[in-house]
Formats: C-alpha cells, sequence, structure tokens
C-alpha cells in the first residue's frame, strides 16, 4: 500500500465530502472538521482485492475517519 495523495485545508474538507467512487463520501460531521486528508491504494504486487483508503486528520492531527473503497 502506498501514499496515493495527500490534500489540507479546504481542498481536505471537499474531497472528504466527495461520494464514491472519487471520494469516500464521509458525512459533514466529519467532512467538516477534516484538515488533511490522505488517500492510500493498493499496489498490483498486493495480495487481495485492489482498493483505495481514504484517512481522514483533524487540525490535531488525529484521526477522526477511515474508509476503505474497492477498486482504483
Amino acid at each position: 500500500m502506498h501514499l496515493e495523495q495527500k490534500c489540507t485545508g479546504n481542498d481536505a474538507r471537499e474531497l472528504a465530502a466527495s461520494s464514491p467512487p472519487f471520494g469516500p463520501g464521509f458525512g459533514t460531521d466529519v467532512a467538516s472538521r477534516t484538515e488533511t486528508i490522505e488517500v492510500w491504494g493498493s499496489s498490483f504486487g498486493d495480495p487481495g482485492s485492489d482498493f483505495c483508503e481514504f484517512r481522514a486528520f483533524d487540525a490535531g492531527g488525529d484521526e477522526i475517519a477511515r474508509t476503505r473503497i474497492g477498486g482504483y
């Protein structure tokens, strides 16, 4: 698994609220508190199904949400 994308500020909040498959579809309670979002993806050589994982962090750097969506 590797880091595909990292966004902060307004870009992070917009991505957090975006619907799948282009975003995690976090609710407004999470999206409004998101300061950083990371998008992690599986690699072709990883075992199992392909996926993207979205991780949302607040201003203090604490993870507040995580979800995994199948595919790339």
